[in-house]
């Protein structure tokens, strides 16, 4: 089965004041501020302090263990730890810019960055990794932060939705018709043919305690690099992902 991404609006907040002509004329002298920028910095204000307290808690643990299969899983916790604060600085430096850096960069080394930064989980799982790539590595024009934030939330569903042992993960690259396309193939649960047509859409999840923003960020981001995707699943047999970028967005250099 085959499915197209679909478009959905986020719907507007409606204020619930109850004092509203009090808060207008607050803030009426404050039009040129972006509230957003607000809240991202709020946001991640409130996210690097705990993660200091993580960072000095494995410091500590790291000095303490002897068992180095223990202080394995210390690297991981760090490793993570840092990801996550890359993560909130790079949001900081973007929102702060009127438009997001973009250049030609190569996809097999994007590729390959996207699995570093997961190989923690995929050794976890002792999941398979396979690479078919093209011979040749086309160059897409493309904000590589963003995309990098796109590829990991596919790949990081890809390991979820697999077995321990016996999960097997491959990506494919190839250029046809003057395209570039990317396919991220799992041997995970699948989806079903109902919620295959709702996975873009924010805040949808199965997950326990997921949040469904992932593959609304992800179809958001290759929207803004003039990407598109398709998916093809099905149950118990595993999921793909094909990745398109179009010829004007490509560069063979």
């Amino acid at each position: 089965m085959n499915a197209n991404f679909i478009s959905r609006n986020t719907p507007k907040l409606r204020s619930c004041n109850p004092t509203g002509h009090i808060f207008h004329s607050l803030t009426r002298g404050m039009k040129e501020e972006n509230p957003s920028g607000f809240f991202t910095s709020a946001l991640a204000h409130e996210v690097r302090n705990p993660l200091s307290n993580i960072n000095l808690a494995c410091e500590m643990l790291t000095s303490t263990l002897l068992d180095n299969d223990q202080k394995i899983y210390v690297d991981i916790i760090k490793r993570a730890s840092s990801r996550i604060n890359r993560l909130v600085t790079e949001l900081l430096t973007s929102g702060a810019q009127d438009e997001l850096p973009s250049d030609n960069q190569s996809i097999h080394q994007l590729l390959d960055e996207v699995l570093a930064m997961t190989s923690d989980r995929i050794r976890l799982k002792n999941i398979t990794i396979s690479k078919d790539y093209s011979t040749i590595d086309c160059r897409i024009w493309m904000n590589k932060q963003q995309m990098k934030i796109a590829l990991t939330n596919i790949i990081i569903n890809a390991i979820e939705a697999m077995p321990e042992e016996s999960g097997k993960l491959k990506l494919i690259t190839r250029s046809i018709n003057s395209q570039s396309v990317i396919t991220i193939e799992d041997n995970g649960m699948g989806i079903s043919k109902e919620n295959l047509t709702n996975i873009f859409k924010p805040f949808f999840t199965n997950k326990q305690g997921g949040i469904g923003l992932g593959l609304s960020t992800t179809l958001d981001i290759l929207r803004a690099n003039h990407g598109r995707v398709d998916v093809k699943s099905e149950i118990g047999q595993g999921t793909s992902f094909f990745l398109t970028f179009d010829r004007l967005k490509i560069c063979n250099t």
